[in-house]
């Protein structure tokens, strides 16, 4: 028998002024960017939780929290 492990996740953040748009890795040109600990990429962020969360290794909030300063504005590719 086969074993399938299946994990998800999902991020959600406001949309602020003076912040750049982060969606998948790629940098959009907009006039408003998540606001977020990090680059906010909502994409990146929730696949990182559900690779995660099938490999049972609680989520991405975990592991990079948002007092942890070294983390402050840190692309979530370097995550993945």
């Amino acid at each position: 028998m086969v074993n399938i492990r299946v994990g998800f996740g999902y991020d959600v953040h406001p949309l602020g002024e003076g912040r750049e748009l982060w969606l998948g890795g790629i940098k959009l040109e907009f006039d408003k960017g998540c606001v977020g600990h990090s680059d906010a990429d909502v994409l990146l962020h929730a696949i990182c939780d559900a690779l995660l969360g099938a490999a049972n290794l609680r989520d991405i909030g975990f592991h990079f929290p948002n007092n942890n300063h070294e983390m402050y504005l840190r692309i979530h590719l370097f995550y993945l």
